[in-house]
């Protein structure tokens, strides 16, 4: 998807109006292969606080979806936000949003695509129901508890990813505390 196919699944005209939870949503979850220069261009022009108040909003949703022993994961997840979040935060210039979209791109992939959770029945007998990627897997436990349902889910192949070394300085740390 380029960027004026990107827009267009968003419903926006332009990058200013990146402002809704869901649009970050389907940016993050689209089924779909979106360039990564369109991600850069719609991220470069909408506003940087904005971008990162979404992200935000997204990740306490996914975590909060967790099953109650995916400590791990929400681990990772949470680190995967302040990264992301702390990028888009301090990116001014050209190469700091060439390099927020390459790590929101890479977490977009791995979320959607390349991790694999595998998802039990909760009885103990039974082989294993699923292997799913993340996003699926943080479905079926929503599923889950509309259904009054249960698996058990296996995060420990989907851990394997690796954070960039992105250094907070001690200012923005305590920042991201007081917002918590």
């Amino acid at each position: 998807m380029n960027y004026d196919e990107l827009l267009i699944y968003l419903d926006i005209d332009s990058p200013e109006e990146l402002t809704y939870f869901e649009m970050m949503a389907d940016l993050i979850e689209s089924e779909e292969d979106i360039e990564q220069e369109a991600i850069y261009r719609l991220v470069r022009g909408a506003d940087k606080a904005e971008v990162s108040g979404l992200l935000d909003e997204y990740f306490e949703e996914i975590t909060n979806a967790l099953p109650d022993d995916s400590d791990e994961m929400f681990s990772l997840l949470d680190r995967i936000r302040l990264l992301l979040t702390g990028l888009i935060d301090n990116a001014e210039d050209d190469s700091d949003f060439r390099r927020f979209t390459h790590e929101f791109n890479r977490f977009r992939t791995w979320y959607s695509y390349d991790s694999q959770v595998e998802v039990l029945p909760d009885d103990e007998g039974c082989e294993p129901a699923d292997c799913l990627c993340v996003r699926d897997a943080i479905t079926t436990a929503r599923v889950d508890r509309i259904n009054d349902d249960s698996h058990r889910y296996n995060y420990e192949d989907a851990l394997n990813y690796e954070i960039d070394s992105y250094t907070m300085s001690f200012v923005e740390l305590l920042a991201a505390e007081d917002d918590e």
